[in-house]
């Protein structure tokens, strides 16, 4: 965990404060801790979002530098983005103890190319997150999963993957997929009944009308 930032108290609440701070290359945070009131602080925009930049998941540890005081160990928790620009709006810190562990989900990424998909079939990516506990030291920031060895028709399920995660525990259903290989999906063109098997109709003149 080397990802350190130096961050501000911040006494102001409300909207207009906080769009304040974003305009001045500030971004509102709230710290959270157990047993203690949560403490309102600014972290710098640049620097936050460069370090999100070098992660795969935005639930990593950091370490913060509240006014210049000691370093704390936080957990990034939740960061909420403008819906248009993506640009970070608002960001959620848990205080943890290094000798505690917690819950967090981090992103699943498939590696390897699938020999399935060499022969043609389709690798679908059923899992993109799990959930695991651990010590906070350990927060892995991703969990790869090897699909080499994938054929038309095989699944990765969440028990496959389990050797490989010694230093956490994955708390969800190990009978879910996580990828799979499918066949290539073929659109047959149908002629639909009786298309282009109709005679034309004959229209036939009345005989009287032919003699006049």
């Amino acid at each position: 965990m080397d990802t350190k930032i130096t961050v501000k108290n911040r006494e102001q609440k409300g909207s207009s404060h906080a769009r304040r701070l974003r305009r001045e290359g500030w971004v509102p945070g709230v710290i959270y801790s157990e047993g203690s009131e949560a403490r309102s602080v600014s972290l710098p925009k640049h620097e936050f979002e460069l370090m999100l930049h070098h992660h795969a998941s935005e639930h990593v540890m950091i370490q913060i530098q509240i006014d210049g005081g000691k370093e704390e160990s936080v957990l990034l928790k939740d960061v909420q983005h403008d819906a248009l620009t993506g640009s970070v709006m608002h960001v959620d810190l848990q205080e943890v103890a290094l000798n505690k562990k917690l819950r967090v989900e981090v992103p699943v990424e498939l590696v390897g190319d699938a020999v399935g998909v060499l022969q043609g079939g389709v690798l679908e990516h059923l899992l993109h997150s799990i959930e695991i506990e651990c010590l906070p030291a350990d927060i892995p920031e991703k969990v790869n999963v090897d699909v080499s060895r994938l054929g038309i028709g095989d699944m990765l399920f969440v028990k496959d993957i389990l050797p490989d995660l010694s230093k956490f525990k994955i708390l969800i259903d190990e009978d879910i997929g996580v990828a799979a290989v499918s066949e290539p999906k073929v659109i047959e063109e149908e002629t639909a009944e009786g298309e282009g098997g109709a005679e034309p109709e004959v229209i036939r003149e009345n005989k009287d009308e032919e003699a006049e």
